[in-house]
């Protein structure tokens, strides 16, 4: 990708280039690219139709900057280059579980103080993978949305305030998920605000539709929405570490009224049993941000350190590889 192979591709004639082509039309050299493209072809990502000759096969093409395929790889390819460093980062800890979303793989991989998050605002190709990646995960499940199964008409109720925030969707990215909420009830007239950091909110590049506000917003800043009927975080706090996680429910429940909701919808690790993506997930979750897939139970622990009340955990008839429990949740 970094040569520019697959994009040269994406633009040339029928889809066919040569050795020759593709060194005037990529960062590599000839003599790099033909033992770059003897892999992709032994692939089955090209087709090899003469001595250095080569045509795209449909994958390929996929590869093409801008992509969904393409910004998936960039995004895990983060992942990939902390999980090499992971033998000196855990024998130079004596093999510890992580507990600071600052002191992971990622930030010895990357010889960086900052947070993943952090990090991606002033990598500009990294932010724009992120979001893609996170778009990605939520289309997947646009058959299981938590208001499908969550009696949010009468949980939820705000009278005849029309002015009161009805949701304020923490780490919303770029607004899919009140956005599907807003044109699913379209007679919801409360606000609705979803809230990210500046560069995802900034790189919304459709807009929202009516009712729908966005905010740049950081999470671990005091929340500047006071009294809203519900908070709303759907795969967030997996990002964090307890640590961090408790600095980030501690800032909801000092903004939140007395009748206020807490709503959590995550993925949740059986105490048995746990599928291969949900393990892996958890690991990934390690080493690039410290943090952990969690069990029912430390999810429970996590919010009772944070002084809410769990009033249930809902679960939709769906339970695959996302975001299958919301927990309800009350200041105490």
């Amino acid at each position: 990708m970094g040569m520019g192979i697959f994009d040269a591709f994406a633009s040339a004639k029928n889809g066919e280039m040569n050795a020759d082509a593709l060194d005037e039309n990529t960062k590599g050299d000839k003599a790099l690219l033909v033992r770059i493209m003897r892999v992709l072809c032994a692939n089955h990502v090209f087709e090899e139709t003469g001595v250095e000759k080569y045509r795209a096969l449909p994958l390929a093409i996929m590869f093409a900057s801008n992509n969904p395929p393409s910004e998936v790889i960039k995004h895990f390819h983060s992942d990939m280059k902390a999980s090499v460093h992971s033998y000196d980062y855990f024998e130079a800890r004596g093999y510890r579980n992580p507990q600071d979303a600052y002191d992971t793989t990622f930030q010895l991989a990357f010889g960086t103080k900052e947070h993943y998050f952090e990090w991606i605002q002033h990598n500009p190709e990294e932010l724009h993978a992120f979001n893609t990646v996170m778009e990605i995960g939520n289309r997947s499940l646009e058959g299981v949305q938590w208001y499908d199964y969550y009696p949010w008409q009468e949980n939820l109720a705000t009278t005849d305030n029309t002015n009161r925030v009805l949701l304020v969707d923490i780490g919303g990215g770029k607004g899919h998920d009140l956005s599907g909420f807003k044109r699913k009830f379209p007679e919801v007239k409360n606000p609705l605000i979803v809230q990210d950091l500046p560069g995802v909110i900034g790189d919304i590049q459709e807009p929202l539709i009516q009712g729908v506000n966005a905010v740049g917003h950081n999470m671990f800043d005091p929340q500047p929405v006071k009294g809203a009927k519900a908070y709303y975080m759907r795969t967030v706090l997996h990002d964090w570490p307890d640590k961090q996680a408790l600095h980030a429910l501690g800032h909801l429940h000092d903004a939140m009224a007395a009748d206020s909701v807490l709503l959590i919808n995550e993925n949740v690790l059986p105490e048995m049993n746990a599928s291969g993506f949900s393990a892996s997930m958890d690991i990934i979750m390690m080493e690039l941000y410290g943090s952990l897939e969690r069990t029912e139970k430390q999810w429970l622990e996590l919010l009772e350190k944070a002084k809410f009340r769990v009033v249930k955990v809902w679960r939709s008839g769906f339970q695959g590889t996302g975001s299958n429990a919301l927990f309800e949740a009350v200041p105490v």
